[in-house]
């Protein structure tokens, strides 16, 4: 009897070891390819309105094309995360980027051929981003996947970790890549870390899945999704402050672009350097944020975010120089660690993972409501009144949403 025992006791820490082992083994592929989709997508993400910026100096054309690029996961999100929570996760991964790669070597040809067709160009925007949130929405299933659930925050703070020590490289890479004859090659050099993680995701095993025939419809699908988010109160409460803050959030990484260029009169590549102080902001945040959670729970680090977030908007309504501009990047960089973590993690401890892909798509949607609008009518603004006007605002407009939230049940979440 107690050999017995002792053969069970020894199989149960063999099988507890092996299963340890393939999510450590999951999650550092997971890890290594977001490292790389992060910084091809930081080129991109400085690049991009650079070479808009460059042919049009224009806000208003700079914020159409962010727009375009918000539209996607405006109208998709909810469909995206139905097909998601069907289909086998590792196949949509790889499609998903692979097109990604293809329709940013096509971005690259168009623009070194002289081909500076705006609609074109936010036409291209536009399914780049609708492929990213499908592959998005499938990282945050494949995490809940992977990851046991009380280690998701800690998990979502690695990744944060990753793509903020990216965040901080990224910039300063572009900036380099921007000295370069051709700022194209930021796209191209993108492209080719989205192929190398096509390459990753290949070797990505995902014993927790199970490809079975779906029985019911896909209305059916989303509107079990879609019940479960309803029925999650505190979870609906999370996204409608999202909704709101997401406005400000979006506007203000367009907007120090522009305000940088147009009215510092920064250079590309040095703009592309002091961009990075956001993502040492970021990488401070990722490395404080299990303290601040054991310590004050994540309500209240979730409060500190747009409490910061009203403070880092200020300091760009005050900045009058390089020094000044580059702390209140480093301010934002901080602040939107605490904000994504805080709500990433908040959210997939409420979901069960069979219903991942659709509650993302339902709260996705819904994060960026407003948000299509908000980046459309900010270049406007700046190209009547300037880019201080739409400092001062959001900083307000965080402020308002903090009063509310201090007094909600979301408060005190731990």
């Amino acid at each position: 009897m107690e050999n017995d025992l002792t053969l069970t006791t020894t199989k149960s820490a063999s099988t507890s070891s092996a299963l340890n082992q393939h999510h450590r083994r999951s999650f550092a592929i997971i890890l290594t390819s977001v490292v790389l989709l992060t910084f091809g997508g930081k080129l991109y993400e400085i690049i991009l309105p650079l070479m808009i910026y460059d042919i049009t100096h224009s806000s208003v054309a700079m914020s159409s094309m962010k727009t375009a690029e918000l539209l996607p996961n405006f109208f998709f999100a909810i469909f995206i995360g139905v097909f998601v929570d069907r289909v086998n996760k590792k196949r949509w991964v790889l499609w998903m980027i692979g097109l990604q790669a293809v329709l940013l070597l096509s971005f690259a040809l168009l623009f070194r051929s002289g081909i500076h067709l705006l609609p074109v160009y936010y036409a291209i925007g536009f399914f780049l981003m609708t492929l990213s949130y499908g592959y998005f929405n499938a990282e945050v299933s494949l995490i809940k996947l992977s990851v046991p659930n009380q280690e998701l925050t800690a998990a979502n703070a690695k990744l944060s970790f990753a793509e903020t020590f990216v965040g901080i490289m990224g910039p300063a890479l572009s900036g380099l890549i921007l000295m370069l004859s051709d700022v194209s090659d930021g796209l191209l050099i993108t492209s080719a870390c989205y192929l190398i993680c096509m390459g990753l995701f290949t070797r990505l095993k995902l014993t927790g899945e199970k490809e079975t025939p779906r029985q019911t419809k896909f209305a059916a699908e989303f509107l079990e999704g879609w019940h479960a988010f309803s029925s999650n109160k505190p979870l609906m409460m999370m996204t409608v402050f999202v909704v709101f803050l997401n406005c400000t959030y979006t506007v203000i990484n367009t907007t120090a672009i522009y305000f940088a260029k147009d009215d510092l009169r920064l250079s590309s590549s040095l703009l592309a350097v002091v961009l990075s102080a956001s993502g040492a902001g970021g990488l401070a945040g990722s490395l404080l944020l299990n303290k601040l959670r054991q310590a004050w729970g994540l309500g209240k680090v979730f409060g500190a975010s747009i409490l910061l977030n009203a403070v880092a908007y200020f300091l760009l309504f005050i900045t009058h120089g390089l020094v000044s501009f580059a702390a209140a990047l480093f301010v934002c960089g901080f602040a939107a660690t605490l904000y994504s973590v805080s709500v990433y993690a908040f959210r997939q401890e409420q979901t069960p993972a069979h219903l991942m892909g659709r509650i993302t798509g339902i709260t996705g949607t819904c994060f960026r409501i407003g948000m299509p609008i908000a980046v459309y009518a900010s270049g406007w603004v700046i190209a009547w009144w300037g880019a201080s006007v739409i400092f001062v605002a959001c900083s307000v407009w965080n402020l308002v949403a903090l009063a509310v939230y201090v007094r909600t049940r979301l408060w005190n979440v731990q």
